[in-house]
């Protein structure tokens, strides 16, 4: 508890949050119940009672998601957002922690609501912590951060470590990625991941409580439907503001800066590759989310070697996301514009490739969370459609093992010059 503010317990916890804004009530609300999220999700996985509801951990979820974008960027049609997932109820629930779980959540989408936010935080914080023992340990940290007007700033869930679910949320992972349907589970998993962790899902603040706030919103309709309908909607989100990263990076370049003959020169191999590419770059996306599980459920790896690969994978998906977003449809020509939105592109992947697949293929940097030869040569091989020069040498001797993947990497980048990014 959080004595030095005069937080003793449930009473005296909702009569200070009445003298704060209802914002701060919503995200001491949000945090609390976050905290305890995986006892939730871990029993609609695993306890037979909650198969046999066809109970899924989605609406939690929502609820979870919905207040803590209420309380960065309250409005009258979050609140009614808010108060949509509160539709619905779930009676018979026999293991008190998880019934404890699912009611903090509860109690958060209240706060945010036009409930009595003081009264509804206050419980929500004591639910937590009926779920278990430990909840309350984030309250002070975070009662602290409200009294210095940080609030709002990225803060991770617990004050010490990923707090002491960390085991059961690793398992959750596991299971998750090991389902049907993983890939439309992932953005899920990356939210409390990057929840937990006190960052940015977006690594930009402002354009992620964006995107959430676009999830929070999407039609209570297609929420309603379950997670086979909402999770490839709320997929798609995401990935349009992973690959929005990256197509939007040659906006304010002086497109007048691409020569012609550069201009020439990738009409010529887009017009030969397009479809090429097009396949090249689908397939690579489908190794990187395959190497992004399996980095995922790597146990052993640190936290932070961990989140600088996972990043790393984002970032890359999101360049090939750009791309395709440049290629021409079936059939079409290239004009001006495209043409050296294309050179651009190129310049900055090529960069990439040396600077960041080099690193990562490299087994001295990041041990048994090595880029996959797969990958290596497939964006290479990307690169070599669009003009880039590639060693045929290397690249046999990486398919045949008689070179190390980081090595290949730097020989098959280093070599490129301006002349081979079509600039």
């Amino acid at each position: 508890m959080s004595e030095i503010l005069g937080i003793r317990d449930q009473a005296s916890l909702k009569e200070w949050l009445e003298d704060q804004p209802r914002e701060v009530a919503v995200w001491i609300a949000s945090r609390a119940a976050a905290r305890v999220l995986p006892i939730w999700w871990e029993a609609v996985l695993s306890e037979d009672w909650a198969n046999e509801a066809n109970l899924t951990v989605l609406p939690a979820l929502r609820r979870l998601l919905t207040s803590s974008v209420a309380f960065n960027k309250p409005s009258d049609s979050l609140e009614i957002a808010a108060k949509t997932t509160l539709e619905g109820g779930i009676v018979g629930i026999p293991f008190k922690p998880a019934l404890e779980a699912d009611g903090a959540a509860r109690r958060a989408a209240l706060a945010a609501s036009a409930a009595p936010f003081a009264h509804n935080a206050a419980l929500a914080v004591f639910t937590a912590a009926r779920a278990h023992g430990e909840a309350q340990i984030g309250l002070r940290t975070d009662a602290e951060f409200v009294t210095r007007g940080e609030y709002l700033d990225a803060l991770p869930l617990w004050p010490e470590g990923q707090g002491p679910l960390a085991e059961r949320w690793r398992a959750i992972k596991w299971e998750v990625d090991n389902s049907e349907g993983a890939e439309d589970w992932r953005f899920w998993i990356e939210w409390y991941d990057t929840l937990l962790a006190g960052r940015p899902m977006l690594g930009d603040t402002a354009r992620t409580w964006e995107m959430l706030e676009q999830i929070a919103l999407i039609d209570p309709e297609t929420w309603d439907k379950g997670p086979e309908e909402v999770n490839p909607v709320i997929r798609g989100i995401w990935e349009g503001y992973l690959g929005a990263a990256y197509a939007g990076a040659d906006q304010g370049v002086d497109l007048e800066s691409v020569t012609d003959d550069a201009k020439s020169g990738i009409k010529q191999r887009v017009a030969v590759n397009r479809d090429a590419l097009a396949v090249a770059s689908a397939g690579l996306l489908d190794q990187l989310g395959v190497f992004r599980d399996r980095a995922r459920g790597m146990n052993n790896l640190e936290p932070v070697a961990r989140e600088e690969i996972l990043a790393f994978i984002d970032e890359f998906s999101g360049r090939l996301s750009a791309l395709l977003e440049r290629l021409p449809g079936p059939g079409e020509m290239v004009d001006d514009a495209q043409a050296g939105r294309l050179v651009l592109w190129l310049r900055q992947y090529r960069g990439f490739l040396r600077q960041k697949l080099s690193y990562y293929a490299s087994a001295e940097n990041m041990a048994e969370a090595t880029v996959p030869t797969g990958i290596i040569l497939g964006a290479t091989g990307i690169g070599a459609m669009l003009g880039m020069p590639v060693a045929g040498s290397v690249v046999g001797g990486l398919i045949v093992n008689q070179m190390k993947p980081g090595q290949a990497a730097k020989e098959l980048t280093k070599s490129t010059g301006e002349k081979g990014d079509g600039g």
